[in-house]
């Protein structure tokens, strides 16, 4: 179970928003202070004010919270698309997980939020120490990780797929690198729209870079489809 998820706040409690970004640290190490703003300016976190004007953070404020950021990590889902189920079916009590939007259709739509370690992963895939090794050795795995999520879940389960049928890690090479050029397209589309300076500017680089990836996904199975069909 993620850290996050383990070291909730006392009922009732308010937490600053360094608080907030300590007790969620360990699962989101690239939480930051404007991040959060964000978020809240997006309306997807409303955290109380204090009268001097300081942030103060509820139980189901961070419940919502790691449910935003789980959904963004594991799912690449765009902000609207959150939102818009937040404000349907909210976040029920306790329970963070992004399971409840899997009913959206597409690739990661049946994705869970998971951290495992390398033992775990190869027991969830069913796969052999030596395939994530093999993995590892093409690119298809970062070499050295010992924390592993819902992507590396997945590319896990589609190479066992694929080797079974005879298409091993070391044919897959040209997955792996069509996946970062495409990566590289949309980061060179988003990029420009984000500043240092600018939380909300960055936000915003980040959403659009979900966005295209979540159409590239898209236009990739529609391309595939078509060709298999035309085999």
């Amino acid at each position: 179970m993620p850290a996050s998820a383990s070291r909730k706040p006392a009922p009732g409690a308010r937490l600053s928003i360094g608080q907030v970004l300590t007790q969620l640290r360990e699962e989101f190490p690239d939480l930051s202070h404007s991040k959060l703003h964000y978020l809240e300016a997006e309306e997807l976190i409303t955290p109380e004010r204090t009268a001097s004007g300081y942030r103060k953070y509820s139980r189901t404020d961070v419940e919502r919270l790691v449910f935003v950021l789980r959904a963004q990590r594991d799912r690449f889902w765009p902000l609207k698309v959150i939102k818009e189920h937040l404000q349907e079916h909210g976040v029920a009590e306790g329970d963070a997980s992004v399971t409840s939007i899997a009913s959206r259709p597409g690739p990661t739509s049946q994705m869970r939020s998971v951290r495992l370690d390398r033992a775990a992963l190869r027991r969830e895939a069913q796969v052999e120490d030596a395939f994530l090794t093999e993995l590892e050795q093409f690119g298809m795995l970062p070499e050295g990780a010992t924390r592993f999520g819902a992507t590396e879940l997945e590319i896990v389960r589609a190479a066992a797929a694929l080797a079974d049928e005879g298409l091993h890690p070391r044919h897959l090479v040209m997955l792996r690198t069509s996946a970062q050029r495409q990566a590289h397209m949309i980061g060179s589309v988003a990029r420009p729209h984000s500043r240092p300076s600018d939380p909300a500017a960055r936000g915003e680089a980040e959403n659009l870079a979900r966005d295209l990836g979540e159409s590239m996904i898209s236009l990739h199975s529609a391309l595939l489809r078509g060709a298999l069909r035309d085999l």
